[in-house]
């Protein structure tokens, strides 16, 4: 089944809403097994997708700087089709949000909105800087206690960041997501080892860190977009799109008027 590239539809101004929605017909009762689940990851330079059938998933990453329009929509379309699931037989759909780039969380926000509108599905949205935690527990196969700092570059000399610890089992959040300078960010002291992952990593000389320090450029991938959704979706944790907003930490407004103001202190700096 083909998904029309007309998907773009109007978003609402309102303030982000966290309330949970009524749970649609098909998942009244309390817990339920989910089965197919679409997972939607456009935050960074990475594009991915992924689609759990219960018992089995399959994905598609690819790093794609300024290429996602070009690229999401026949993700999607391969992995339905090659699953031949219909969209209107998923279950839910889970994407991340953000925080991260303004350009890929519109334009996964864009077509998730789209997606879940046209085949009446609900959603739960998910970190994006969660998502990189548990994609570099995953691919950098982490099995001892270990802190992790997942770290966006955010441009104008900001950060978007969060902080994890790794027990060998499980994540455990030690902070919310936030934005700010590398130079502010505080984290408790602990003889843990710490991992800077994501491609805000290059800031970490800036950070004043007690923990022995490792660096990754990892990138969320949706296939862990899955791992923290599927759980929760099966505790009826879902939402209507239309009670969901991107996040972007930053407005846009702000962040134009920040780069002027750089761009013209650069331009006195130099005498231009």
């Amino acid at each position: 089944m083909l998904i029309s590239d007309g998907l773009n539809r109007s978003q609402s101004n309102s303030v982000l809403q966290t309330k949970q929605v009524t749970i649609p017909p098909r998942f009244k009762g309390g817990l339920f097994a989910v089965k197919k689940v679409l997972a939607i990851d456009t935050t960074t330079q990475a594009c991915s997708v992924a689609l759990s059938l219960g018992n089995s998933v399959s994905s598609r990453f690819q790093l794609a700087s300024r290429e996602h329009t070009r690229l999401l929509l026949p993700m999607v379309n391969e992995l339905l089709t090659e699953a031949g699931v219909k969209l209107s037989e998923l279950d839910a759909l889970a994407f991340t949000q953000g925080p991260g780039s303004f350009t890929g969380i519109r334009i996964g926000f864009s077509v998730v909105q789209g997606l879940a509108l046209g085949g009446d599905l609900p959603v739960l949205p998910v970190s994006s800087l969660e998502t990189l935690a548990h994609t570099a527990c995953r691919k950098l196969i982490i099995e001892d206690n270990y802190r992790l700092l997942p770290m966006f570059d955010a441009r104008m000399d900001e950060v978007y960041w969060s902080a994890f610890e790794w027990n060998g089992v499980g994540l455990t959040r030690l902070t919310q997501d936030n934005l700010s300078a590398p130079e502010t960010i505080i984290l408790p002291h602990s003889d843990l080892p710490l991992a800077v992952i994501g491609d805000g990593w290059h800031y970490s000389e800036r950070i004043d860190l007690f923990s022995t320090i490792e660096v990754s450029t990892l990138l969320p991938d949706a296939r862990d977009v899955l791992t923290i959704a599927v759980p929760e979706i099966e505790n009826g944790a879902l939402m209507a799109i239309d009670e969901v907003q991107p996040l972007y930490l930053r407005d846009k407004v702000s962040w134009q008027k920040r780069k002027r103001l750089r761009e013209n202190n650069l331009m006195s700096n130099t005498g231009i």
